[in-house]
């Protein structure tokens, strides 16, 4: 996700956010190193990495739907694709209970789970939440050794800690970037405040600090702050 940002979709990170990225990639070699893996295998989890990758940076620039728009259909067709290939490969259809189940756990773990990290996306931009939704392996390592009789060793414990110095180092990472730019004209929907300098058009009857969301227009803007690569500062950095 950081590569394709750097080079493709101008999703800027400076030094400190470099050794964030350095720093999470550690943090998963240490946690996973020593289980042996299969080499086809770990081609097939690299290039599915390779496409979470673009997936992450072309959700987090869908401005035309909300959060939970875009998880529906994403959703609706990443399992929709799923469940036929189950059937075409002969898998048995589920009993109802299990069909329960799985829209249960489905519910909470994709549907708020992507939602939250979509509405993330857009506002610290791809690879900066992706960084911090990494701590998902290690939450996973810490609850298995709480329900599952699986050991938390020295090992996991640096992986951790390697893991939230890396989170800390990428959010950091937005003090270091502040430079004069242009914003162009641009029509979108989004959720946002009235008092982030950014969102300039009336509301009567609407503090400036309420949070809503609604389709709206920015008029061109020239100005300098501190920024992440949200879904108005996707701009070049030659």
């Amino acid at each position: 996700t950081a590569l394709l940002g750097h080079f493709i979709f101008r999703d800027h990170i400076g030094g400190y956010g470099w050794l964030g990225v350095a720093g999470a990639l550690a943090a998963g070699v240490l946690l996973s190193a020593g289980g042996g893996a299969n080499t086809w295998a770990a081609v097939l989890v690299a290039l599915a990495c390779l496409l979470w990758g673009i997936d992450n940076h072309l959700t987090a620039l869908i401005d035309g739907i909300t959060p939970t728009q875009s998880t529906l259909w994403k959703g609706l067709a990443a399992g929709a694709f799923n469940l036929a290939v189950s059937l075409l490969s002969g898998a048995p259809w589920p009993s109802a209970a299990q069909i329960g189940v799985a829209l249960a756990v489905g519910a909470v773990s994709y549907g708020a789970s992507i939602t939250l990290y979509i509405s993330s996306a857009q506002k610290l931009g791809a690879t900066r939440a992706q960084i911090v939704f990494s701590s998902s392996p290690f939450l996973a390592a810490m609850l298995s050794t709480l329900i599952l009789p699986e050991e938390f060793g020295i090992v996991h414990a640096a992986a951790i800690l390697l893991l939230a110095a890396a989170v800390l180092l990428i959010l950091r990472d937005r003090r270091a970037h502040a430079h004069s730019h242009d914003h162009a004209a641009i029509e979108h929907e989004h959720s946002h405040r009235h008092d982030d300098g950014h969102h300039e058009h009336d509301h009567p009857d609407t503090p400036p600090s309420k949070r809503h969301s609604h389709w709206h227009r920015h008029q061109p803007q020239s100005h300098s702050h501190p920024h992440w690569p949200d879904l108005h500062h996707r701009h070049g950095h030659g």
